[in-house]
């Protein structure tokens, strides 16, 4: 026998019997604990194998689960918002609607309102397929119509998004391919700054990958307005290229309509288009400025809010018809800028502005709008993760073909409870 071997033997034979039975035991016991939980284990792989067809799991898409018996990925999610809204000079409703001004009306009418309108509930899915992922997107909000202030403050809930999409081709209603997202800055207010496309509306679209961007093309809902005796005979038809980067992005995108109208007096068509072009860049880790223009010539409603009555009394509108019966487009265009300002984790500001005018005549139409202005200067505190506080201030200007003005001054306050 070696030396190191004796002196192993020597050093076991030392120690005390009961020392040797306490080891023992505790190997004894570690064992057994480890047998414990491989049976756990087992029970909860057993557990899932028999799981039932119809089990609700986790889905595919982030906080989604899976429709029971199929590979459907379903998101339900939304906010519930209130505005708590002060006009200094006069009441504009729930959103500071611009082209909502009343041009002879007194200055110093302060009003307060205060409203949960632009709550909102979606539900979207995904399911897989060789092409890609087919997914819908259904949304809503209580921008509707109907009810009132005195009893119960009912609102109409609306359609805002309802699409399908699988493959690059998309169908239903959505905004509209004529939109420039790379400058829309976030405010308080609902309706945000003047100057911007801002619609949604039925199309079918199809988008292709180029680069680092995608190129779009679609047929949507026409929707002539600002004329008596309008009628759409055709879908308007656009095209738009976006591209973003790491600190940069833009987006560029043009719409071509047709116009008509036919009445018992009149029956003419013209040709109505737009272009836009829009970007943003991050000029620090937490600064980003963005602008957007758009021109057009009969763009109408493609840019917010040159739209008008449809008979003719009001708004920028898009077309009219002259003492010889034509039909005349209508010149307009609009502009935004922005800049947006992370300052901490939390709590962000930015400050925008936007204007949109329009060359209808002032001597056939001298109570129509010539330009709209708007400002606002708005702050998000994150409270939690899912509830946001917002205080704006904001400002709205308009002047008739006629050089009528008047503006009103808007303090806004909202909470955002996210889910």
């Amino acid at each position: 026998m070696s030396t190191g071997a004796a002196a192993l033997v020597l050093a076991t034979l030392s120690v005390p019997a009961m020392a040797q039975d306490a080891t023992v035991e505790q190997l004894r016991a570690q064992m057994q604990d480890m047998q414990r939980q491989i049976e756990r284990l087992e029970q909860q792989s057993a557990d899932v194998s028999r799981q039932p067809a119809d089990a609700v799991t986790g889905g595919d898409t982030p906080r989604s689960f899976k429709l029971p018996g199929s590979d459907t990925s379903v998101q339900i999610g939304g906010y519930v918002k209130l505005d708590a809204i002060y006009d200094l000079d006069q009441d504009l409703g729930d959103s500071l609607f611009v082209e909502g001004v009343d041009t002879s009306a007194d200055s110093s009418n302060n009003s307060f309102r205060a409203h949960a309108r632009q709550s909102r509930l979606f539900i979207k899915s995904s399911t897989p397929t060789a092409m890609g992922p087919a997914t819908t997107h259904l949304e809503g909000d209580f921008f509707g119509g109907g009810g009132n202030e005195v009893f119960s403050n009912s609102r109409g809930f609306r359609l805002r998004h309802a699409y399908g999409e699988w493959a690059g081709l998309l169908a239903g209603q959505t905004w509209s391919n004529f939109m420039h997202f790379t400058a829309y800055p976030s405010t308080v207010d609902f309706d945000g700054p003047v100057g911007v496309s801002f619609l949604r509306q039925a199309q079918v679209r199809y988008t292709l990958p180029v680069g680092n961007g995608a190129l779009s093309f679609s047929a949507e809902n026409p929707e002539a307005t600002g004329f008596e005796g309008s009628r759409d005979s055709a879908p308007d038809v656009t095209a738009r290229y976006h591209w973003s980067g790491d600190t940069a992005g833009f987006e560029t995108a043009a719409v071509l309509r047709r116009l008509k109208v036919d009445d018992d007096n009149v029956n003419d068509s013209a040709t109505g288009y737009g272009l836009m072009l829009a970007g943003n860049v991050g000029v620090g880790p937490d600064t980003t400025l963005m602008a957007g223009a758009i021109y057009g010539d009969g763009i109408g409603r493609y840019l917010y809010t040159a739209s008008g009555a449809n008979d003719g009394s009001s708004g920028i509108g898009e077309a009219f018809v002259d003492a010889t019966g034509s039909l005349e487009t209508i010149e307009a265009y609009g502009f935004n800028a922005a800049v947006a300002q992370q300052w901490t984790d939390r709590f962000s500001s930015s400050l925008s502005y936007g204007q949109v005018r329009g060359d209808r005549p002032g001597d056939l139409f001298p109570d129509s709008t010539r330009k709209l202005e708007s400002i606002h200067f708005s702050h998000f505190y994150q409270v939690s993760a899912p509830v946001t506080l917002g205080f704006e201030v904001s400002h709205a200007r308009k002047e008739e073909q006629s050089r009528a003005s008047n503006d009103n001054t808007r303090l806004q306050f909202s909470a955002q409870y996210s889910f």
